[in-house]
């Protein structure tokens, strides 16, 4: 009998002008290739994935891939121009044709968390040729919409737990208006105050993802160098700092955007998640178009479902694929 190698491989690729890391692990060649998308911009998940979800290197070939200039893909001088919605679909494309070619498969299995799943959209919409189906957790839809249902969600739990300091904090920045996240607050800390306050207020509303967990995924993580580790972070604000200035990426709404694709779709959603809330998920999912789509709640997650309660997690990509 023939023995299956696994794959194990990693490389700097040059995508689109910008060298970024790729890794592809996975017990069988045979096995259906997984991308992963991670969120921020700019916050890999190389860390959290192998922490948590490595068992899918058994029925999936994965894909972690470091988005220009986050995680392992940080460059000092990385050009800020270069910081675009379009260059990120771009990258998914030329990377998949790559995937496509080396792992000898027609098809791959798309995956993608937060800004992942807003990139997932806009790729699947604009090249569904290479994809069999997209699953998405911490799905975005609406900059204005999803910027105030997190606000008055975050307000109204804060009255609830009657923590005056986190009320009175809340106010003091009043409700966001708009969907361009350089202005809808009067100064740009409101923005990160307020999902730090609602992650605050998380620990009292549901066992999950704090914000320790998140910082140990890549602090405790070996999938990183010392030095990946001091930037890190430089790289994740560096590309949510420049984001904001893309006009493609202000008052986004994929409602408008894309309100139909050509693959199969499937939001897993915490019941919890009002980073992106998932009320506003279950609404596009239900205005979406698409051959097959699939609203599925998980009862104990918030914005991290796929850490949260990871064998439900695996199990329903399993059974997606």
């Amino acid at each position: 009998p023939t023995v299956v190698q696994p794959i194990v491989e990693s490389s700097y690729l040059d995508i689109n002008g910008a060298k970024q890391f790729v890794m592809i692990r996975g017990a069988n060649p045979q096995n259906p290739v997984l991308l992963h998308l991670h969120g921020g911009p700019g916050v890999s998940e190389i860390g959290g994935m192998r922490k948590f979800n490595k068992e899918l290197e058994q029925d999936f070939t994965v894909v972690y891939w470091d988005q220009r200039n986050a995680g392992k893909s940080y460059t000092e001088n990385f050009p800020a121009a270069e910081i675009k919605v379009s260059k990120y679909i771009e990258d998914v494309n030329v990377l998949a044709n790559y995937l496509k070619n080396k792992l000898k498969v027609n098809k791959i299995f798309l995956v993608g968390h937060s800004w992942g799943s807003q990139l997932g959209m806009l790729a699947i919409q604009k090249y569904p040729h290479h994809f069999s189906a997209f699953v998405s957790t911490g799905q975005q839809v609406a900059a204005a919409d999803g910027e105030l249902q997190s606000y008055r969600y975050t307000l109204a739990k804060a009255k609830e737990f009657k923590i005056d300091s986190l009320v009175q904090q809340l106010e003091f920045i009043g409700e966001p208006k708009g969907g361009d996240f350089r202005t809808m607050y009067p100064f740009a800390e409101a923005f990160s105050l307020q999902k730090y306050i609602l992650l605050e207020l998380n620990r009292k509303i549901y066992e999950g993802f704090t914000i320790e967990k998140l910082y140990a995924n890549f602090q405790e993580s070996e999938e990183y160098t010392p030095k990946e580790k001091e930037t890190y972070l430089t790289g994740a604000n560096f590309a949510n700092e420049h984001i904001v200035n893309d006009l493609e990426y202000n008052n986004y709404d994929l409602r408008k955007q894309v309100p139909e694709v050509n693959v199969p779709v499937f939001f897993i959603a915490g019941k919890f998640d009002y980073i992106n809330p998932t009320p506003l998920a279950k609404e596009y999912h239900d205005g979406l178009k698409a051959p097959k789509k699939e609203f599925i709640l998980f009862e104990k997650s918030g914005h991290d479902p796929a850490w949260e309660e990871a064998p439900r997690y695996h199990s329903e990509l399993r059974r997606i694929h």
